[in-house]
């Protein structure tokens, strides 16, 4: 792993961080997970789009040289042999003396990790259990993508105790949202759905290229409502993320989906998306 700490690099090995850091104290921060190929972060301002988005809405300043850091540290992981990797930005409110108030003045911490990752390959069907807590949509953090993730891994670990390979959420209505980590979609009917950003869901970046590369195959495509029930009539089942891109949902719980195979619009999105990395990042 190569790693950078406020824009300098530092072996991870060697202490890095204030223990009064309010992203270790309070989860009190955000962070960004990326693809990098030959050097290039794909949609790496997409990625940063949310983040500024997100440091708004917590107050948290972000500093005008942030896009250039990222984008070079990955050219530089790229020279060192990282032809495909995974970046994890992580951006926190900065050390603070104790209390939940933040600071008047904050001096961010910004921590970049690069890990190197194997070349993309056909996604391992996924088997999936139904989460047995709720994303809260009306959370004041809704939608923003803060460092705090303890519920999903407490709703992974369990999934994975139950043989599954990943937990999906409902919402508090009933609806559902997404899995612990990824954006759900589901092949109902001729439309390709998928739960609207009013579920309590993440405005996904892999999710919203998915959404226009359907549009370009000709699939109709729908953001809303999707209550539990309708899940058993999908044909189709994918999840989305960064890092996982594309990856076939055969079974919920005990309702299995299609044919428990890869479905042949999941595979087209797969090829599709695949392609357009190629695009973007180079061959």
């Amino acid at each position: 792993m190569m790693f950078w700490l406020n824009g300098v690099e530092r072996s991870v090995d060697d202490p890095q961080l204030s223990p009064l850091d309010r992203g270790f104290t309070l989860a009190d921060g955000l962070f960004e997970t990326m693809r990098a190929t030959n050097g290039v972060i794909f949609r790496l301002d997409a990625h940063l789009d949310r983040l500024c988005i997100g440091a708004r809405i917590l107050g948290i300043p972000i500093p005008p040289t942030l896009r250039d850091h990222v984008a070079a540290s990955a050219r530089a992981a790229f020279a060192a042999g990282y032809v495909h990797a995974s970046v994890r930005l992580t951006v926190t409110r900065g050390p603070a003396p104790p209390g939940l108030a933040p600071p008047p003045h904050s001096a961010p911490t910004i921590a970049l990790a690069i890990s190197p990752l194997s070349p993309p390959q056909s996604p391992r069907p996924i088997v999936a259990a139904m989460a047995s807590a709720r994303r809260n949509e009306y959370a004041l953090t809704s939608g923003i993508k803060t460092l705090s993730y303890t519920e999903s891994v407490l709703a992974l670990a369990q999934a994975k105790l139950a043989g599954a390979d990943d937990a999906i959420f409902l919402d508090t209505s009933g609806h559902i949202a997404d899995a612990t980590a990824s954006n759900l979609f589901a092949f109902i009917g001729d439309t390709l759905v998928t739960p609207a950003l009013s579920c309590g869901v993440l405005p996904g970046i892999t999710r919203a290229v998915v959404l226009d590369l359907a549009q370009t195959l000709g699939v109709n495509t729908s953001e809303r409502e999707i209550p539990e029930a309708e899940i058993a009539l999908a044909t189709e089942i994918f999840l989305t993320s960064s890092i996982r891109e594309i990856a076939p949902v055969v079974r919920i719980s005990t309702t299995a989906i299609g044919s428990g195979r890869c479905g042949p619009l999941t595979q087209k999105l797969i090829d599709a998306y695949a392609a357009l990395v190629r695009e973007e990042c180079g061959a």
